[in-house]
């Protein structure tokens, strides 16, 4: 009887840490010219479970055919599985996935409340974003470099209201009169409780079974991605 008394209480103890534990995301995006580089890594259960997606290249293609994008996807679910590929990101890509989100919100009970529901459990400790940016006329430089103030002061101040900023984000752009220069960098580090998350999983797969062909809608659009 107190074997068994003992395992439990391992069982509940180990199920508290588990729960209580952090899943950490870090995001950076940069650009300087032409080069282009977006990561998103993620790791859960004290570093077990480990995903990293990777964006290294974005080409213009032209107005019709949109943007080439090369991306790489790693993670030790399927020991160290690695997959590469390149999709066209124009605006039937953009119409595709608008019509997909559509169906989830209209076949999914509350899932935009959900969402932000969601997201008031992450917390950022670090918010950086600066740009270095120049036109040839000094004149388009001022210009540029306000309306690059007035998207960051727009996108954090959205972003604030969606998720918990711990500090405050430093912004900074950088003005350069000495000739045509574009450069950004973003970078945000953030966390979640692993309880939380799985609450949360476990609230919205309870609301997709409640509707007729929502688990087969969900699954036909996540594996279409």
């Amino acid at each position: 009887m107190w074997i068994w008394i003992g395992i439990i209480s391992c069982i509940i103890i180990f199920g508290v840490v588990i729960a209580r534990s952090y899943i950490d995301i870090k995001i950076l995006c940069n650009k300087v010219q032409e080069d282009d580089y977006i990561s998103i890594k993620a790791k859960m259960l004290f570093g077990l479970v480990k995903f990293n997606y990777q964006i290294r290249q974005i080409s213009f293609k032209g107005f019709e055919q949109g943007f080439l994008v090369k991306r790489e996807q790693k993670d030790n679910f399927l020991a160290g599985h690695k997959t590469r590929d390149k999709f066209e990101f124009d605006f039937h890509y953009l119409q595709k996935m608008y019509d997909r989100v559509n169906l989830l919100v209209k076949y999914t009970p509350d899932l935009i409340r959900w969402t932000k529901k969601i997201l008031r459990h992450v917390h950022c400790s670090i918010l950086t974003w600066e740009t270095h940016i120049g036109m040839e006329d000094a004149a388009d430089t001022a210009v540029a470099s306000g309306a690059m103030w007035a998207i960051k002061g727009t996108a954090t101040g959205w972003l604030s209201h969606l998720i918990r900023l711990q500090h405050q984000p430093e912004i900074q752009v950088h003005t350069h009169f000495h000739g045509p220069q574009f450069t950004t960098e973003f970078r945000c580090i953030a966390k979640i409780r692993f309880g939380h998350a799985m609450v949360a999983g476990v609230i919205l797969l309870v609301r997709v079974v409640k509707v007729k062909g929502g688990l087969k809608l969900w699954q036909s659009i996540l594996f279409k991605a």
